[in-house]
């Protein structure tokens, strides 16, 4: 999608630099945090549910991952201690709508709403509302894109989805969730996950997957990172406002 070479050695460089400065400073928290590897973010859609959430989040914290999690206002209403969870262990928390309502079929007033009764959800929860919204299905409308931005957020969250393998809501198993993570894996790919609704209906065996693929993005050099705002539309993730960075 891009030149990278450049980019490479430029990065390279600076983290050698920073290495060395961190080694001389005796700082090993500053030398951990400065050798650079390709990040990859990892975001799960549509909960938290009493189902999935805690399992998730159990391995995420057995292999040292922060993840993004978009959340439904309904879901983060009935289930606070989940979301007080999710934001506990370091993850960050977007917006996913109230109730999964597909924006272009509905009011403005009902966007609004739909935008509003989340935020207040996850901020009664966790005491902080969310700065990133991902819309359902992706589907935004000029109307909503707009009032996020008065509000202080940024959105819409998309992902990368340039090979099109099934899913983990189209219920593959585990090994065709791997491949469908693999596939789309790249340096600074957004990975659309779930942990809730239709993936609810999937045999529990396909939720190996999870360990697995992580095993298997580390053992390809990646390291995994969390969903931030940008100023820049970012080509790679379908044109999203929004980087992957260090947790």
């Amino acid at each position: 999608m891009s030149t990278m070479t450049r980019s490479k050695i430029a990065v390279t460089a600076l983290a050698a630099a920073s290495l060395a400065f961190a080694l001389l400073a005796g700082g090993p928290a500053v030398a951990a945090q400065a050798a650079d590897k390709p990040l990859i973010g990892l975001t799960f859609d549509d909960g938290p549910s009493p189902q999935r959430t805690a399992f998730v989040l159990d391995v995420l914290k057995q292999k040292g991952v922060k993840a993004t999690f978009f959340l439904e206002g309904s879901h983060a209403q009935q289930y606070p201690d989940l979301v007080r969870r999710i934001k506990a262990e370091g993850h960050v928390i977007g917006n996913h709508s109230w109730d999964h309502a597909n924006f272009p079929d509905i009011t403005q007033a009902a966007q609004k709403q739909q935008i509003d009764r989340t935020n207040n959800a996850i901020k009664a929860a966790t005491g902080e509302a969310p700065k990133l919204m991902r819309f359902p299905f992706g589907n935004s409308t000029s109307y909503s894109l707009n009032y996020i931005k008065t509000i202080g957020m940024t959105g819409g969250i998309l992902w990368r989805w340039h090979i099109g393998q099934p899913g983990d809501f189209e219920c593959p198993g585990a090994a065709g969730v791997q491949k469908y993570v693999m596939d789309e894996a790249a340096p600074g790919a957004i990975i659309l996950l779930h942990d809730a609704e239709d993936v609810l209906s999937c045999p529990s065996s396909q939720w190996t997957y999870l360990a697995k693929t992580i095993d298997a993005l580390r053992a390809k050099g990646y390291e995994f990172g969390v969903v931030a705002p940008s100023t820049r539309a970012n080509p790679l993730n379908e044109g999203s406002p929004a980087v992957v960075v260090a947790p």
